[in-house]
């Protein structure tokens, strides 16, 4: 067998990958705070260098595939290496619903799912039948803890205490626990100020965790918008400059028709990967036919 055909099939696959990741974009195109993905190719060698003696030639019979299970040759082959996110920020659209909340900047919303903390940048929020504020699939929202005059520290309080003189006191670690942190909504109108302070009925209930990251390529997506933090050290300590918009969502950040022409044009490349096969194919046949002549 011709193994130029081992390359046609690795371009196929790659260009398969490549057209599920444009699948999902266009189905998340209209999905609040959805993060569009695309993937990275890398092109490998089987040989990277040929034998340069006669001395140094191999004695013995080498099987046509090494031991990774890839064909040996100087052949060039590619394979999909990675997917990258695209964080950029997608249009902040108005909607005019006192729970539909926009995040303008790099932050998150931290919420706790049942496989635990992860984030989100999907603010079209509700209140549960507990008076909790939840995310669409009915994940609670949680704030940041809060500041207590003369308190004991908490294990992974936020803010740490706050002594007599106005001083505050670094926590032990960054987390306190997620289920002490629920927001608890009341009766009475709702307002959100930029900085994430919910308030309702004149009294504050609460403020949203927000979290913006050293490197985004870091988070993991999980499915429906939430992503997992995969490095503790990624978290940035400095301070938050994501602002909240009430009453505005922000949209996804596919655009719909680029994502079409990356279909066109990945759709028309497998199409010529799967072309390459068959004539490979067809080639192997005749000669395998005209030998037996």
């Amino acid at each position: 067998m011709d193994k130029g055909v081992y390359i046609a099939l690795s371009g196929g696959i790659a260009k398969s990958h490549e057209l599920e990741l444009i699948a999902n974009n266009l189905a998340n195109a209209n999905t609040p705070g959805f993060k569009k993905d695309s993937g990275t190719f890398n092109e490998y060698l089987t040989d990277l260098r040929r034998n340069d003696s006669v001395e140094s030639l191999p004695r013995e019979i080498i099987s046509s595939s090494s031991l990774n299970g890839r064909p040996s040759g100087d052949k060039s082959f590619v394979e999909m290496d990675g997917v990258y996110t695209d964080f950029r920020q997608g249009n902040i659209e108005k909607t005019g619903r006192n729970l539909d909340i926009a995040l303008e900047g790099k932050g998150f919303f931290e919420v706790l799912t049942p496989s635990g903390v992860q984030y989100t940048r999907q603010g079209n929020f509700n209140i549960s039948p507990q008076g909790i504020l939840v995310t669409t699939n009915g994940y609670p929202v949680l704030s940041k803890a809060n500041k207590v005059q003369g308190s004991t520290p908490i294990e992974g309080d936020l803010f740490g205490v706050i002594d007599s003189s106005g001083k505050q006191t670094p926590a032990p670690t960054r987390n306190p626990n997620p289920e002490q942190r629920f927001i608890q909504m009341r009766n009475g109108s709702i307002s959100i100020t930029q900085e994430g302070i919910i308030r309702q009925g004149g009294a504050d209930v609460g403020q949203l965790n927000i979290e913006e990251f050293h490197e985004e390529q870091w988070l993991e997506k999980s499915g429906n918008t939430y992503f997992k933090n995969v490095n503790p050290s990624n978290f940035n300590n400095e301070a938050i400059k994501t602002r909240t918009h009430q009453g505005f969502i922000e949209s996804s950040n596919v655009n719909p028709i680029s994502e079409m022409t990356r279909m066109i044009e990945a759709t028309r490349a497998y199409e010529s990967h799967l072309q390459a096969i068959k004539t490979h194919q067809e080639v192997d046949g005749k000669t395998v036919n005209d030998l037996a002549k």
